[in-house]
């Protein structure tokens, strides 16, 4: 590199501006996401009961809002859909054997 593409590189960099502040909401219009996480006694009536099942109402209306979840929470979602559908039985049973060509 040459002096002078060393001094136009730096020109262009102190002379670009950002369009939209970064501290600011692009589009005001749009509620801010709940600031808290949500927590798994948020969602559950008694966390220590692997039974117990979540609020959706309270989940739905946290995700539909853009929020969050802790860890803990959403490993225990994740954790109970695993078990709902490896338990799950397949309901196509075929009860004779059939050749497809």
């Amino acid at each position: 590199m040459t002096s002078k593409e060393n001094i136009c590189d730096t020109d262009l960099s102190a002379t670009t501006k950002l369009k939209n502040s970064t501290k600011e909401r692009v589009c005001k219009t749009v509620s801010e996401p709940p600031a808290h996480h949500l927590d798994i006694e948020d969602l559950l009536s008694n966390p220590s009961d692997s039974k117990d099942k979540s609020n959706l109402d309270v989940l739905t209306q946290h995700i539909l809002l853009e929020g969050r979840l802790t860890e803990q929470a959403a490993r225990r979602i994740i954790e109970t859909g695993k078990k709902f559908y490896f338990f799950q039985e397949n309901k196509n049973i075929q009860k004779e054997k059939k050749t497809i060509y």
